[in-house]
């Protein structure tokens, strides 16, 4: 008996041994769990948090890196997530590598990670560079490229979580701005536009669900008769407050934001329904064409060419009277842009390269870009009526814009002059070759109801050439096609 009872004791520790320790080990591991990010085994903002509170508890130095990867959807949009994820797993693996003993490599989210430095033997600045240069090396499986923009926050006396978090994230922001892949040190004073530019984020996407944007059309005229033939879209925005904002404010917030997507999509949808009624109420003969700006955030939208589709379809705008104007840079952003821009092609959609000149592969753009239209730039134009007898020749001055459209010429494609501002411009242009041109010397933007009074004055109007464009006017310019 004496034996059984003793057994039993011994069986009956061991269980609660094995009890105990299993216990021990689910607590770990859920602990674990809760401080680590399940996909990289960093640690997570909640503990990123816990550490920084702790360290800003002592007189030691505290730096927080912010390294946000550039452009890390266009991964997932165009290899799917999976290759996304195995490289989010080894940008964590290089930031372990990189950081060392001296720092807590951490993922806050999605694809922004921290390194938190506690050890004042590491120059947060020096451990920034030193992660730029490891990334210009392919890493992963899949040998991918990527880029990050780092902000850093070093804690001053009296610093809290937030505010160093916050100090960062600024920083990491104006890295962005200055043009990603490299990484900016906070400093005082910094805050206040960025701020701003972040508020102006949040004003964008409330504008979106007010309804606040509103599309004006610039008109694309003949230059020999100045009749017109093609509207350009642009956006504006009538700000509650402010009144109107022009784009040049707002849309880089777009961009930022990824707002510039839904924003294009309106814009679009605008373009696409106003021409189909000018179609309907003035005939085929009356514009030929509606063009509107496209961004390269809105081409890496795996969804852009079935959202034109349905816009059209929708419409019942043909194809053919639709133009996608992008610009050199946006075309020059990787495969999933060359794709979406030759499937619209392939509809029949005309694509214009915007901008043109101003870029610097324009000439083999050419061939590989489907482009129906050239657009010269505005830069081009300025000043291209000048002949004061100065070192630069009138020759010189036209020389671009005499190259493009030999250029064109050579190639079929069709050319547009931008920004023209004067008779003499128009006059210069039309020596050069060019037949179609827009600007506000030949009609502001305006708003759909202004270019259907254009139309309908057009449609009663005897048909005739008048030198520079000018009928039924009493000053410079076209005041027939002014807003």
């Amino acid at each position: 008996m004496t034996a059984l009872v003793t057994v039993r004791q011994y069986v009956a520790s061991r269980e609660n041994a094995r009890l105990l320790r299993n216990t021990r080990e689910q607590e770990e591991r859920l602990q674990y769990e809760v401080s680590h990010d399940g996909l990289t085994g960093l640690a997570n903002r909640a503990l990123f948090r816990d550490r920084l509170a702790a360290a800003l508890t002592t007189t030691g130095p505290t730096a927080v890196l912010l390294v946000d990867l550039d452009d890390f959807k266009v991964v997932n949009d165009l290899l799917g997530h999976g290759v996304g994820d195995r490289l989010l797993l080894s940008v964590a693996r290089l930031l372990q590598t990189e950081a060392g003993a001296a720092g807590l490599p951490v993922r806050v989210g999605g694809d922004e990670f921290a390194v938190l430095l506690t050890d004042g033997g590491t120059d947060p600045e020096e451990l920034a560079g030193r992660l730029l240069t490891a990334l210009t090396r392919p890493i992963s499986e899949h040998r991918l490229l990527v880029q990050a923009s780092i902000g850093i926050a070093v804690a001053a006396p009296g610093a809290t979580v937030d505010s160093v978090l916050l100090n960062a994230d600024v920083a990491m922001y104006t890295a962005k701005e200055r043009g990603k892949a490299g990484f900016v040190r906070y400093a005082d004073g910094m805050r206040e536009p960025v701020l701003a530019h972040m508020q102006l984020g949040g004003e964008l996407r409330r504008a979106l669900e007010n309804d606040e944007f509103r599309v004006v059309y610039q008109p694309i005229v003949r230059l020999d008769d100045g009749r017109l033939i093609g509207v350009e879209a642009l956006v504006r925005w009538h700000h509650p407050v402010r009144g109107v904002v022009g784009p040049a404010e707002f849309i880089p917030a777009a961009e930022r934001t990824g707002l510039i997507v839904p924003l294009g999509r309106f814009v679009l949808r605008e373009t696409c329904g106003q021409a189909s009624a000018w179609l309907a109420e003035f005939g085929p003969e009356a514009l030929a064409e509606a063009g509107l700006n496209v961004s390269a955030r809105q081409l890496h939208d795996p969804d852009f060419v079935a959202e034109v589709t349905a816009a059209l379809t929708d419409s019942g705008l043909p194809c053919e009277r639709l133009v996608l104007e992008v610009t050199e840079s946006a075309v020059l952003r990787g495969q999933q842009v060359s794709r979406a821009l030759h499937e619209l092609d392939r509809m029949g959609i005309r694509l214009a390269l915007d901008d043109f000149g101003t870029g610097e592969s324009s000439l083999s753009l050419l061939r590989a870009f489907p482009a129906a239209i050239i657009k010269l730039d505005k830069s081009f134009v300025d000043g291209i009526e000048i002949d004061d007898g100065g070192p630069v020749t009138p020759d010189a001055r036209q020389a671009v814009a005499r190259a493009v459209i030999q250029l064109a010429g050579a190639l079929g494609l069709a050319t547009v002059a931008e920004g023209i501002e004067s008779a003499e411009q128009v006059a210069v242009l039309r020596e050069l070759g060019y037949t179609v041109g827009q600007g506000y010397f030949l009609g502001e933007p305006m708003t759909a109801d202004g270019v259907s009074r254009l139309l309908a004055v057009q449609r009663k109007a005897a048909p005739g050439p008048h030198p520079g464009g000018q009928r039924n006017s009493d000053r410079s310019g076209l005041s027939l096609y002014r807003a």
